[in-house]
């Protein structure tokens, strides 16, 4: 029978522990406490044949127990890929598809060395504040912090979120909507459908709907990090009794902060204006940092937000990074036939919104709306409305009779278009189209008739004088430069399909609206890039166009709503442009639409000077401001456009001061300085681009473990990079298994540079699936056993000595491993230690004669009991210290929230205990306060129990405990002469 002894590891049917205690049995036999690798407490009779006393490293050093040089290197190779980015390296750097910019790495990097990475991000619209989320879960994956991921978004960019993460970081997120949902409800009727997948990505308005709600509020696996797209859409009010009114999306807001451990708000406008809004928004990521909206302040919210703006952004030289916007109006002389059409239209759309108005048809006025947009649009684009006008009144179709999806969608076309989906807005608008106002048989006629006179009227029309001049202008810009690129926006895909076929036919085009499928509107931004010099596009198009390699832009015609005007300019105005963003807008003279249009524009472009800002001054001004009803409200009224100019020029000013006082008084502004203070993140850049792993570590470990383990690569496109090519098709050995992982891969890339050019191809990257299993395979001591080596050394003043690898890491008070790092320590014959690591020249064969009967190795053998105590000392003063710079940070970290708990929980209990003093006060003069009274008292036992447990939690996380070092793999060192 074997003799245990506490400490020693023993393996046993199904695992391997640690002995932590050893009881006497009465019968005289003994049970063993095992502290299994899983994290569990078993106890076993030590006289059960399958436990077996696992020799140490240290045993089997002494006993030159050597193993297979190709299991050793493979487990070294595979636990340096597994801890190369745990620590103060960024994995995504490398690991990806994108040129990630240097201010994007800082703000991932702020937000993970904070200890709870709970951030708002606003940085500027077009600085991609997407990317950054994704570096963050990219980064928190590979320090093995976040399997469970949830990104809320709104519908339009859901997709988007869902191609970019796969597309650029190769991460596939599963994209919850009703119909996903009711299938995993059916195939898992008693599980929670949040806990069905650990990546997901959903809408807003489909997370905020009931049932759905409520599984996201009871969930029992939380959140290791959770990303809210244009977050500014979760909205809190303070209601004039002091209470709370929160949106439904808001409280999706609640029960995603209350599960989640990092949380990201993204947005570009993260202050409206409105302040106790914004405090509503700040709570979500710190519920104590702010008793009420009067206490923030920029110093407050240092370690809370980012948010950069284009103006304060600056290179290594010194210069800006963002270049200036031009933006330049042209305007258009309408022909007698073109405004005899456009007053006879807005007549007959004036004459019908006032009716729809009257009768409270809001479906109806909205069709008219639409129809005067058109009106402006193109001649083409009207008149293809008022064809679909005739034969609506010809069908008799009534605002009754639209669909229920479309009546469904209305409230929110109304008041937050951007919130609908490219084929929900399609869907409505097309809807609406062939809505009539009254079923007075009469009218109906009558309206038939003049629809019938300005469709005529509009066919006849041959020259569209806005088409004119803007060929010239495109053909003027391709004389001066023939490669020269010009992107086109436009409201409709009529207009833009009158502008390809009729207006530009001899012009090779690139194309993206609507509802093109996201191959094609990729292949359309390559063909635009390498071959066309136009591309037409559409505002339901935009959000993910990144086209910084032009810098002409024209808007046709303008949307009404000012966040999608933003929108269209940050196509063009953001990283990687390098010249003056040229803007020239089509107006006609002497519309209300385009002066009105026109005075915000300008307006916008000196506000932004004013104030230092590049985008999104246009939807913060006009916040609240329904432009669609302002210019509806001037025609039907016939209200004279100076008129209206004036007010809206009033109001602007007005909110300009708001603006002001928003920058100047709540929000942080960051400066991003290369040339200055943010020059060491272009150190963190350089460590982690070309630090101690790289993409031929993860090849070799790759061909190794193939070579090994039955596994096949072959070159399929012979190239320069290397004799076998740099794509290669891959036969998966038969050993690694998972849901994620092929039997084998067409096309496959170890590098980056390949990578970004074919997207077909799948990138071997470090977080690759493939990867991931084969490194849990290596550091499966059962599977690879690869412990021990003898290696020889190229210099041998340096030997013998024995090279220990360790793996050290710290917890924090809650138990969570924060992070993990790789260390070599050299122990010498004469115990020194060093981390000066030998020149190899080669790793001997168990088998091999100097192994059996080296008098070095022997002599070296025998001290390895010496030489690991040594090293193991070094190995614990060095994870002390590695844990010390942890500590001192967390401790701040801690000390700051702790403050801000104290004094919310100080303030709260405080208010409270003055109402009870007030209530009591008026129970002596005779009111019956009972009521009030009791909800007083209980108000306040929760502000202390809440107060306790919050403090109480600080307390515990704020501590950083060192973890015992985990010796992995060690190696004797014997010169090359042995």
């Amino acid at each position: 029978m074997t003799d245990f002894e506490v400490g020693d590891h023993v393996k046993f049917a199904g695992g391997q522990g640690e002995i932590t205690k050893i009881e006497n049995r009465p019968n005289g036999g003994q049970l063993l406490h095992v502290y299994t690798t899983e994290g569990q407490l078993r106890k076993f009779p030590s006289g059960l044949p399958h436990i077996e006393r696992i020799d140490s490293v240290v045993d089997r050093l002494a006993a030159k127990q050597v193993d297979d040089p190709l299991h050793h290197d493979l487990r070294e190779r595979a636990t340096r890929l597994d801890l190369a980015y745990r620590y103060d390296r960024f994995l995504s750097l490398t690991n990806n598809r994108i040129e990630i910019e240097p201010y994007q790495v800082q703000a991932a990097y702020e937000i993970l060395n904070s200890y709870d990475h709970r951030y708002l991000v606003g940085d500027e619209v077009g600085l991609g504040k997407t990317i950054e989320a994704g570096i963050v879960i990219e980064e928190l994956i590979a320090r093995g912090r976040a399997e469970r991921v949830l990104i809320v978004a709104p519908a339009p960019l859901a997709v988007q979120w869902q191609e970019e993460l796969r597309e650029k970081f190769d991460r596939n997120f599963i994209l919850y909507d009703r119909n996903t949902v009711q299938t995993y409800r059916q195939s898992h009727p008693n599980q929670n459908v949040w806990q069905q997948e650990d990546r997901i990505i959903t809408s807003i308005d489909f997370a905020k709907q009931d049932d759905v709600l409520e599984a996201l509020h009871n969930l029992e696996e939380e959140w290791d990090i959770a990303v809210f797209d244009e977050a500014h859409h979760l909205t809190a009010r303070r209601s004039s009794d002091d209470s709370t009114e929160r949106t439904q999306r808001y409280m999706v807001g609640e029960a995603v902060a209350n599960n989640s451990n990092a949380l990201l708000l993204l947005t570009g406008t993260p202050h409206k204006g409105k302040s106790d809004q914004f405090y509503h928004l700040v709570s979500l990521l710190d519920p104590y940092r702010f008793s009420h909206e009067s206490q923030i302040t920029p110093k407050g919210l240092e370690d809370l937000m980012i948010r950069r703006l284009k103006d304060d952004m600056y290179e290594t030289d010194g210069t800006r990074m963002f270049p200036e916007k031009n933006i330049e109006a042209l305007p258009v002389e309408m022909t007698p036939e073109e405004r005899e059409l456009y007053n006879d239209v807005t007549e007959y759309i004036r004459e019908y919104y006032n009716l729809a108005q009257n009768e409270e048809n809001q479906a109806a006025g909205f069709t008219m709306v639409i129809y005067q947009k058109r009106l402006v649009s193109s001649i083409h684009a009207i008149r293809k409305s008022l064809e679909n006008r005739m034969r609506a009144i010809q069908n008799d179709a009534v605002a009754e009779d639209l669909p229920d999806d479309v009546q469904e969608l209305i409230p929110r076309y109304s008041t937050e278009p951007e919130t609908l989906t490219d084929a929900e807005r399609a869907r409505v608008e097309e809807a609406l189209e062939h809505v009539t106002i009254t079923l007075n048989r009469s009218q109906i006629d009558a309206e038939l008739g003049r629809v019938k006179q300005l469709w005529r009227q509009a066919k006849a029309i041959e020259t569209d004088s806005k088409a004119e001049l803007l060929r010239e202008f495109v053909e003027r810009i391709l004389a001066e430069d023939p490669d020269e690129k010009i992107l086109i926006f436009t409201e409709y895909t009529d207009t833009l399909k009158y502008l390809r076929d009729t207006v530009f036919p001899e012009h090779d085009i690139a194309q993206v609206y609507g509802d093109l499928e996201q191959e094609r509107r990729r292949r359309e931004m390559e063909k635009f890039e390498e071959e066309a010099n136009l591309m037409l596009a559409t505002d339901a198009a935009q959000e993910g166009l990144n086209l910084q390699f032009a810098h002409i832009m024209v808007n046709y015609d303008l949307p009404w709503n000012p966040i999608r005007i933003d929108q269209r300019m940050g196509r063009l105005h953001r990283y990687g442009q390098d010249r003056t963003v040229e803007i020239r807008n089509l107006f006609f003279d002497n519309t209300r639409e385009s002066d009105i249009l026109e005075l915000l524009l300008e307006k916008t472009d000196q506000i932004e000077a004013d104030l230092g800002m590049r985008s999104d001054v246009l939807g913060r001004i006009l916040e609240n401001v329904d432009l669609d009803e302002t210019i509806m409200a001037a025609i039907a009224e016939g209200r004279p456009t100076e008129e209206v100019v004036a007010d809206i020029e009033a109001t602007i000013e007005e909110r300009k001061q708001a603006l002001e006082t928003v920058e100047n008084d709540f929000l942080i502004r960051d400066r991003f300085d290369l040339s200055d203070e943010d020059r060491e993140i272009l150190e963190i850049i350089e460590r982690s681009r070309h630090g101690e792993v790289g993409e031929d570590d993860i090849e070799a470990l790759v061909r190794e473990f193939f070579d090994e383990f039955g596994g096949t690569i072959k070159g399929v496109r012979p190239g320069p990079a290397r004799s076998s090519g740099d794509i290669f098709r891959l036969g998966i050995p038969n050993v690694l298994t998972g849901d994620q992982i092929k039997s084998h891969y067409d096309t496959a890339t170890f590098t980056k540079d390949v990578a970004m050019e074919e997207d077909e191809v799948d990138f071997i990257a470090l977080d690759h699936p493939l990867v991931q299993s084969l490194i849990d395979y290596c550091l499966d001591s059962n599977r690879v056993q690869g412990q021990i080596a003898v290696k020889v050394a190229a210099n041998p003043e340096v030997t013998p000595g024995i090279l220990f690898n360790y793996r050290l890491g710290y917890v924090s008070g809650t138990g969570d491993a924060i992070t993990e790092k790789f260390v070599r320590l050299y122990a010498t014959r004469e115990e020194t230690i060093t981390t000066e690591i030998p020149t190899f020249e080669k790793t001997l064969s168990p088998n091999d004669n100097v192994v059996n009967s080296g008098s070095t190795l022997d002599q070296l053998a025998s001290k390895a009991s010496q030489l690991y105590d040594v090293a193991e000392a070094r190995a614990w003063d060095e994870v002390e210290s590695f844990a010390d710079e942890a500590r001192t940070e967390r401790e701040r970290e801690i000390g700051i929230k702790r403050k801000h708990a104290e004094r919310y929980f100080t303030d709260q209990i405080e208010e409270w205990e003055e109402r009870l003093e007030t209530y009591q006060q008026r129970t002596e003069q005779g009111a019956d306060m009972s009521a009030p009274i009791g909800n007083a008292q209980r108000e306040l036992e929760h502000l202390r129990r809440q107060r306790d447990k919050e403090l109480s939690q600080l307390e515990e996380e704020q501590h950083v405990t060192p973890e015992e070092p985990e010796l992995v793999t060690a190696a004797l060192v014997i010169p090359s002469e042995e």
